[in-house]
């Protein structure tokens, strides 16, 4: 059989048997093992010389494929079971049993090859194969080997319920070895439909040590990461992280997407979900500042900001943004020339019948009261002068400009995702 067919049968007996996906595909390595007698296997190129000198000496499918090969194993893998016993810890016994099922599976399988294989080499020469007929056992790379990978495959998923291949295989012998950054973040990329644990050992700068945690994850990027850790986010830069792996639990993550213009959308996120995702602002920028959650990016035709993780309360003010917006719009035409004008003629007319209502109660008896409300008269008239020539010369153009973008041009857009632990 070829390298694939024995790593997916190592894959689906490991997973059938009950052990962790993780262990399931690490350990079915073990399955390529026994055809290192062949120096054209995917195993034996990889030990050529070693691989050469079994072939010359015993042949292929002969010592590597015996019972006394599986016993060989067994023996060689057993301080495994010591150290489990030891150290009071389950996952070496467990690949203890991993292993040997996994070379095991090989040898069995190759039972239904053409030839068969020798049983008890290099005792004895007889070869064990498992049908009587020739023209039902299974020639390497025919079509029948590909029908029965195919059924070994869809049985291998019908029982995990995961996919799977020897290049995931590496990568969770790798994880184990390298525990890196890199290596952390694609495996929570693979997996981040449900809730993952990360075992995080990191330097801690406000205490000056080193930590050790399990912490919920958040969200991964390629220079941080965020955590959950005692209800609140805890945000890890990636240069602080000395070793970190991530496993996957059997709990789903609730993720919404909403998307479109409207920010009233918002109003209906719980308070403590998660958003991550984009929001683009033509012409304004609201009152929001960038955090270790949101950067604000502020353009000349608006404002972009990316959510990292944030949470609603730190949206509020997009929760009313189209109020924002027309409290803007007023604010800016108060400061029109031609508003404050409006509002200064007004007052000056109101000076003015007070002027007249005094004179008329009589001159000389209202002449301090005449005299100050005619000095305020005439600087509401200065201002209104003022600000006349400043119209004149142009002192609207910006802020009408402002006002016309905010009428004409606002608009917001948005596509986030929201997800809740």
């Amino acid at each position: 059989m070829t390298a694939t067919t024995h790593y997916a049968f190592s894959y689906l007996l490991c997973t059938a048997m009950g052990f962790d996906q993780a262990t399931a595909l690490a350990s079915s390595m073990a399955a390529l093992l026994p055809d290192i007698d062949h120096p054209e296997s995917l195993v034996g190129r990889i030990f050529l010389p070693l691989s050469k000198f079994i072939q010359r000496r015993y042949g292929h499918r002969t010592v590597t494929h015996s019972v006394f090969a599986v016993i060989a194993v067994s023996l060689a893998l057993s301080p495994l079971l010591l150290l489990g016993f030891l150290l009071q810890l389950g996952k070496f016994p467990t690949w203890y049993a991993a292993l040997v099922v996994a070379y095991s599976s090989h040898i069995f399988i190759d039972l239904f090859n053409k030839s068969g294989i020798r049983l008890f080499a290099p005792f004895s020469q007889k070869e064990y194969i498992s049908f009587r007929t020739h023209s039902i056992r299974i020639l390497v790379s025919s079509w029948q080997e590909y029908v029965l990978l195919f059924i070994i495959v869809f049985l291998a998923f019908t029982v995990s319920g995961e996919a799977f291949s020897i290049h995931k295989a590496v990568r969770s012998i790798g994880k184990a070895i390298y525990k890196n950054y890199d290596n952390a973040v694609k495996d929570y990329q693979e997996s981040s439909a449900y809730l993952c644990i990360a075992h995080v050992d990191y330097f801690d700068n406000i205490e000056r040590k080193k930590v050790y945690e399990d912490l919920p994850v958040l969200n991964m990027y390629p220079d941080k990461s965020i955590f959950l850790r005692n209800s609140e986010r805890f945000v890890l830069r990636k240069e602080n992280i000395n070793e970190i792996t991530v496993d996957k639990t059997e709990k789903k993550v609730t993720v919404k997407k909403l998307a479109g213009t409207d920010p009233d959308l918002f109003k209906d996120i719980p308070h403590n979900a998660y958003i991550s995702g984009t929001i683009e602002i033509r012409n304004y920028t609201p009152k929001l500042k960038s955090n270790n959650f949101i950067t604000v990016e502020k353009r000349t035709d608006g404002t972009s900001i990316i959510l990292k993780c944030a949470s609603p309360f730190e949206l509020a003010t997009l929760f009313g943004l189209n109020k924002e917006i027309k409290s803007e719009l007023e604010s800016l035409r108060r400061k029109l020339c031609s508003h404050q004008i409006a509002q200064l003629r007004n007052e000056e007319l109101r000076y003015k019948k007070m002027i007249e209502i005094q004179r008329v109660k009589g001159l000389y008896e209202n002449y301090g009261s005449i005299t100050h409300l005619t000095s305020e008269l005439k600087k509401i008239q200065s201002k209104i002068s003022t600000l006349e020539i400043k119209e004149s010369m142009g002192g609207d153009v910006e802020i009408e400009e402002k006002i016309y973008k905010l009428e004409n041009g606002f608009g917001l857009s948005f596509e986030v995702f929201v997800f809740l632990l």
